[in-house]
């Protein structure tokens, strides 16, 4: 599990790693406000967003940092189809040789590994460098002083700067246990005068298995899920929202698995993962539409379902009421399989709305996928 990085960063505060003054706004108005309260002469604002990579912007004056608020909040970020809520303003610190320092579970060894080395300013994965300095650390006995100056030697840094990183590895290194992280990335690390290593870009993966032993982070976890992905939930349905743009829909998730696949094949991109589950009822399929229409970025829908235990007509009487209820607006394709299948398919045809039936699932994908290149 991912969190934010303002959060990573209160995280780590409190075990002594130090990081960049910083306030969330969700306006810019907020922001404005953060950039005075903070001080100083300029100030970086940064996208706040699960999933999503953008650069921070510089900003001069307050009213730049909450102009540049204005324009990320509800924007897409990243390429990212999820837009930030939030951004995190913090000040701008003096310019500095950065690095990059990584600690995370190597379960084959059953120690920390850590990767130390310059910064790239490319944030890549630290398994995909090979310029990074690396060792093992034994938990039981904890970061020693010969790790934290060898590793500080080989970085080039001594005296203050070596104390300070030393001490910056010593409470990370505490940090991985105490919040069940499974990785915790900083790029870039800054030395700074007074203030030792100051952590400015922190990602971390926190141990989803261990969440029952950290409520606050299973609350953080709650608070960042989308709300189709809530309703989804309570409606009884698996959903994930992904970036492409055919809605697919289907129960079982192998099934639903198979169905992306098979549009991918065919050229196309799905849009979401859904499984409705296997006890298909109309109010079931009629959730699910709902989600799936939900996502302003779909152009057509594929359904996919096999009728065992529910009657296909039964199943398509749910699709047509689902259909109407959300006014049909893009082309949807539909494969039905299983009992009184033809009876379904029939009821398709005749309800008069714009429904493609497939006998296959991969006729299905190919229908979907050029009836949305037709529309485009």
């Amino acid at each position: 599990m991912n969190i934010l990085e303002y959060q990573a960063k209160r995280l780590l505060a409190r075990f002594g790693v130090s990081v960049p003054e910083g306030r969330i706004a969700y306006t810019a108005a907020e922001a404005a406000a953060a950039a005075r309260a903070i001080g100083g002469a300029g100030w970086y604002v940064r996208p706040q967003r699960l999933g999503a990579e953008a650069p921070a912007v510089y900003a001069g004056t307050p009213e730049a940092a909450g102009s540049a608020a204005e324009r990320i909040l509800g924007a897409p970020t990243g390429g990212a189809r999820a837009s930030a809520n939030r951004v995190l303003i913090e000040e701008a610190l003096p310019e500095a040789a950065a690095m990059a320092l990584v600690l995370s579970i190597d379960p084959a060894a059953g120690r920390i590994a850590v990767a130390a080395g310059a910064s790239d300013g490319a944030n890549r994965p630290a398994a995909d460098r090979t310029d990074l300095h690396r060792l093992l650390i034994d938990p039981t006995t904890g970061v020693r002083p010969g790790h934290a100056w060898g590793l500080a030697g080989r970085l080039g840094l001594s005296g203050a700067e070596a104390a300070a990183f030393g001490t910056c590895l010593a409470a990370l290194h505490e940090a991985v246990f105490a919040l069940d992280a499974r990785c915790i990335a900083i790029d870039p690390l800054l030395s700074h005068a007074g203030r030792g290593m100051i952590a400015v870009g922190i990602a971390m993966e926190i141990d989803e298995a261990a969440l029952y032993r950290q409520p606050e982070l299973q609350s953080l976890a709650e608070e960042e899920r989308e709300e189709a992905e809530r309703e989804a939930e309570r409606s009884g349905l698996n959903y994930l929202r992904l970036e492409g743009s055919i809605g697919c829909l289907a129960n079982g998730a192998g099934l639903a698995m198979a169905t992306m696949d098979c549009v991918r094949l065919h050229g196309g991109a799905p849009a979401n993962f859904l499984d409705i589950g296997g006890g298909v009822t109309p109010e079931r399929v009629a959730a699910a539409f709902r989600l799936v229409f939900s996502d302003p970025h779909v152009e057509g829908v594929l359904v996919n379902v096999f009728g065992g235990v529910v009657r296909c007509e039964l199943i398509a009487e749910g699709i047509l009421s689902a259909a109407r209820e959300v006014g049909l607006h893009v082309p949807l394709v539909v494969r039905l399989e299983g009992t009184n299948v033809e009876l379904g398919r029939k009821l398709l045809r005749q309800s008069g709305l714009p429904i493609l039936c497939a006998d296959s699932m991969d006729q299905a994908a190919a229908q979907i996928v050029a009836a949305v290149r037709e529309a485009a």
